[in-house]
């Protein structure tokens, strides 16, 4: 799938289009969220260096994920992982600011 090479690329425009273009996708079918390729690419996203990324990444998530028992619990530990990490740099963040 080609979406999925685009989160490879350098440029943050590309890989944010290319999660929003994975919105796209989910919208006309949310069970591809299953599919463990999908998961990889929600997670690489999820970590991301960009927050334009991340935060496409998340809103895809939050959309759909509440549409099944079954994308709670394949996303469950992706999700709270991306709020520890967030909490983390906050934290870290503002320690470190005064």
């Amino acid at each position: 799938m080609q979406i999925l090479a685009a989160l490879g690329e350098n440029s943050i425009n590309i890989r944010t289009r290319a999660v929003r273009s994975l919105t796209g996708v989910v919208e006309v079918d949310p069970d591809v969220l299953g599919y463990k390729h999908i998961q990889i690419g929600v997670r690489t996203s999820f970590l991301d260096q960009s927050s334009s990324v991340r935060e496409a990444a998340v809103d895809l998530i939050g959309k759909y994920v509440l549409t099944s028992v079954t994308l709670i619990e394949q996303y469950l530990e992706m999700i709270m992982e991306r709020i520890l990490v967030s909490r983390w740099i906050h934290l870290h963040y503002y320690k470190h600011s005064y």
